[in-house]
């Protein structure tokens, strides 16, 4: 699949998808810089580099990300995947992942000893492939997996179908698919959700629209629910070669972040980094 057609929400472009040119080689060349074409050549080696320069940062290169399992043509492409995912950039990026699982655990642990058997209401947007909501369903004793009600929200009709594939042998719990915009607050349920979780948006919205989707997920959340998310702070090597490839990012340090998440009216939010320092996580309680 090119480019230019995946199936996303009455047409609107996934936020992370912002590679605009067809051949970067051939803008390389045009423009001087073609020590980036070797570059670009070896790094197609490795699959986890090649699904983020041909797709962004897609959901599959998410994915890649957070199994960290090394893959790639050769004993090159492997070598290289392996270094890729051991960069400190991507072991901050991995640690939204396993930050997720651990959050999900202890706000359902909470959540039922208030209200024991109480439906506990999920949303991951943008859903991707949802290992982190697996890998929770995985750690619950059998008999608590029905109380679990799951709804995977993205605007691309791609990742829905992965994500219920992914799924597809959880019976245990209710799963819901919505195909919709994130920054569009009709699309979910208001006052509908105990746990909203929301990773690597953030990282392709400017400011406004950060703002605008955070006062979204407020007001899906039902009282005293927690929304948990993530911010990324600018680091020289992986913003490089970011920038290289077209994945444009925007970078928010922990002053910048809870500016912007602390414009709705939170209960309380507490907040804690990975241990590269790239990361900082929030959980937030309305």
């Amino acid at each position: 699949m090119n480019m230019n057609t995946r199936t996303v929400a009455a047409g609107i472009r996934p936020a992370n998808f912002t590679r605009t040119t067809p051949n970067l080689a051939a803008r390389y060349f045009k423009t001087g810089r073609w020590h980036l074409i070797p570059l670009l050549w070896l790094l197609r080696r490795s699959d986890f580099a090649r699904e983020g320069i041909e797709r962004s940062g897609s959901y599959r290169f998410a994915d890649h990300l957070y199994r960290n399992a090394a893959s790639g043509r050769g004993w090159f492409g492997r070598w290289l995947d392996r270094r890729l995912l051991n960069l400190p950039s991507a072991r901050g990026m991995r640690a939204r992942y396993s930050e997720a699982v651990r959050t999900m655990m202890e706000c359902f642990g909470a959540h039922q000893a208030v209200s024991p058997g109480k439906p506990f209401r999920l949303l991951t947007v943008p859903c991707g492939i949802p290992r982190d909501v697996r890998d929770f369903i995985s750690l619950l004793p059998p008999e608590q997996r029905g109380v679990v009600k799951y709804t995977a929200c993205d605007i691309d009709l791609e990742v829905i179908a992965a994500a219920r594939r992914h799924l597809e042998d959880v019976p245990e719990i209710c799963q819901d698919y919505r195909n919709a915009n994130a920054l569009e607050a009709d699309g979910l349920s208001e006052n509908g959700y105990d746990f909203i979780s929301s990773t690597g948006l953030g990282e392709f919205l400017d400011d406004a629209q950060v703002m605008q989707f955070y006062g979204n997920v407020h007001r899906w959340l039902a009282p005293g629910g927690v929304f948990y998310t993530s911010a990324t702070a600018w680091e020289r090597r992986s913003a490089w070669m970011l920038e290289a490839f077209e994945l444009q990012a925007h970078y928010r340090d922990r002053a910048a972040f809870s500016g912007l998440l602390e414009s709705c009216a939170w209960n309380r939010a507490s907040y804690w980094h990975d241990t590269t320092g790239l990361q900082t996580f929030v959980k937030a309680v309305k």
